[in-house]
């Protein structure tokens, strides 16, 4: 409500982020006028993978980010404290602590390109196909979720934190991008190291029938191993945490 409340704000909120989207748009719409395709990707395809990690990014910023990124301040200054007495789950009450309600637009706006690049896009798309296409979406903001909860988690045992946000922003920044432009290695560990392939390509990959039954069924269990993990981390930080009153 604070945030409605100062319209400027609101809808000045979040136009950086929209606007460098915006731009990347334009400069693969002008790569395009040269090729047909880059590296098996023509330019629906493309455009359709950088909607999918703006749509990511948007609601990510709006619903975790200001909740999450709170929690090394928390933890420096003993404010943790007040979670941790409140008769609640302390993951989601640390999570959905704050909004960045500024995003609405930006999701709205990534929404339409969605829709209209999957209506130009020249493949036939079933019921079923648009339903493991979401369930994937889905699977992939729960992976980021737990990439970022686990970063986040480190403030325990790390002061500059700074680092570390700038790491989770990187990772994001390198998972929308076509797998295949990188080497196979480098793949290998942005699937099965830090999987954040899996939260961006493989739901376009499905989409446009690039992507295997077995790879849907790994990235389903990817997404419960990364929820799994990031618990696992925060509670070992919180068994080593030194609260205000101690």
């Amino acid at each position: 409500m604070n945030q409605l409340e100062y319209k400027a704000n609101f809808f000045i909120g979040g136009m950086f982020e929209l606007a460098w989207m915006l731009m990347y748009v334009v400069f693969i719409n002008i790569i395009y006028l040269h090729t047909e395709t880059i590296n098996g990707f023509d330019k629906n395809q493309m455009l359709l993978l950088i909607f999918q990690g703006g749509l990511m990014d948007a609601l990510f910023t709006m619903i975790f980010v200001p909740g999450l990124s709170r929690l090394p301040e928390l933890v420096g200054s003993g404010g943790l404290d007040f979670f941790l007495l409140k008769p609640i789950n302390q993951r989601f009450i640390i999570s959905f602590n704050d909004f960045n309600i500024s995003q609405i637009k930006n999701i709205l706006v990534i929404l339409c390109g969605i829709i209209y690049v999957i209506s130009d896009m020249s493949i036939t798309i079933s019921f079923p196909t648009l339903l493991i296409y979401l369930l994937l979406s889905l699977n992939g903001f729960i992976i980021i979720y737990s990439l970022l909860y686990v970063l986040m988690s480190l403030s325990f045992w790390v002061i500059r934190m700074d680092v570390v946000m700038r790491i989770g922003s990187e990772l994001i920044s390198i998972g929308n991008k076509p797998m295949s432009i990188y080497p196979k290695l480098v793949q290998k560990i942005l699937i099965y190291v830090i999987p954040i392939l899996v939260c961006f390509n493989f739901p376009v990959m499905y989409l446009i029938g690039n992507l295997s039954y077995g790879f849907v069924v790994f990235s389903f269990i990817v997404s419960t191993v990364m929820w799994w993990l990031s618990n696992r981390v925060y509670r070992f930080g919180v068994r080593r945490y030194a609260s205000a009153s101690s």
